[in-house]
């Protein structure tokens, strides 16, 4: 991709709006690689940082550039200043070096100060931002998700590619199971599906696959007024008609043996608004169901953490419910979500879901989950 035509670094775009959609992007990113690691425990944005630049290095350096100072802050000042100081002609003292050993310090304290911890969080944040403005990532740090992953490309658990000019990286989570992650470049056309986010689950195995669609909005002040974004009804609503008017969030007819939410499938996910680009990086980690969403907008214009309290779901506990099959979709055919894809048009390349997750269990996984959900 050609950086001078990277929506991120587009300077015709308000930066604001450039700014809350990479911040959006970073959180797709983490969601997806959260869900596929089956944990309740979010990735850090480092990590994820690191995954991006894995998946688009020019997408990469606009992003960071926008949530991350480039500009030589105060913690940036501080560190150049103390690693000249602390260098002479023999030994050189990286700033990199430096930051870390403030960095690990200051986790051992927060592992012990769990409450009113406000400014030590936003210290470590400035000490990640600092630490990025100091790495050259002249090649990924993270080739693997841990020290356990790697990455290897699986062209035989995939179809023909969905989108043209298919950019992916295909990442082992286990012996069994991939994660297949793009980052597709955002422009100003309307979204196929309205989606910011799918995220897919396959299992190989019994050639059946289900899935959680999200589009991302930006608190304003804790407050999402549908006025104050010109196209969120038009998002939401083309969620509606592809995804809920497609049955998709519709059970089996026989009576179920196992307890879950119902089989909502689209959901909308609230993030913070960032100031600047010096700001923490937080997300309120909301999963509101579409029908609830369009319900309240329909009657207050507008949604508030109060109004949503009792309407929504947790990230952490969203997390944990969809990879126990107890929240998402229902299991559906691999071939029916090919039909599904080919109907609404997903595979032209005009489109704006700018983080698509496929996880591919190669067998055992399905029926593991169906006997937690038992």
């Amino acid at each position: 991709m050609n950086i001078e035509n990277d929506y991120f670094s587009n300077q015709e775009i308000p930066e604001d709006e450039r700014r809350d959609l990479a911040f959006q992007t970073v959180n797709a990113i983490r969601e997806s690689v959260t869900l596929a690691k089956n944990s309740t425990l979010p990735i850090t944005y480092e990590f994820a940082f690191s995954i991006i630049h894995d998946l688009n290095e020019n997408l990469y350096n606009s992003i960071i550039t926008l949530l991350v100072s480039k500009n030589e802050n105060e913690i940036v000042k501080y560190y150049k200043e103390m690693s000249e100081a602390m260098s002479d002609a023999e030994t050189i003292v990286e700033p990199v070096i430096l930051i870390q050993d403030e960095l690990d310090k200051l986790e051992i304290v927060l592992k012990t100060k769990t409450e009113n911890n406000t400014f030590l969080k936003k210290r470590k944040f400035g000490l990640i931002a600092a630490k990025e403005y100091f790495t050259p990532r002249v090649q990924s740090e993270h080739k693997s998700l841990n020290h356990d992953y790697y990455l290897k490309t699986r062209d035989d658990y995939f179809g023909k590619p969905l989108y043209e000019n298919d950019h992916y990286k295909d990442y082992a989570i286990s012996r069994d199971k991939v994660l297949r992650l793009r980052l597709l470049h955002p422009d100003k056309d309307e979204a196929i599906l309205g989606v910011d986010l799918i995220y897919e689950h396959f299992s190989m195995e019994n050639e059946l696959v289900r899935f959680a669609h999200m589009q991302y909005k930006t608190w304003d002040n804790n407050v999402l007024y549908e006025s104050s974004s010109k196209n969120m009804r038009a998002q939401l609503l083309k969620m509606k008609n592809h995804i809920c008017d497609s049955n998709f969030c519709k059970g089996p007819d026989e009576q179920r043996g196992e307890y879950r939410f119902p089989y909502y499938s689209a959901f909308l996910r609230p993030t913070s608004k960032l100031q600047h680009n010096e700001s923490k990086l937080i997300t309120s980690g909301y999963h509101i169901p579409l029908c609830q969403t369009l319900a309240l907008l329909d009657k207050d214009g507008k949604l508030t953490k109060k109004s949503i309290k009792d309407k929504s779901i947790k990230g952490s506990i969203f997390e944990e419910l969809f990879v126990n099959n107890i929240a998402g979709s229902r299991w559906i055919s691999i071939e029916t979500l090919e039909e599904f894809y080919e109907d609404k048009g997903i595979n032209s390349h005009l489109n704006t879901i700018r983080v698509h997750a496929q996880e591919v269990d190669t067998f055992g996984e399905y029926d593991k989950i169906k006997k937690r959900g038992e």
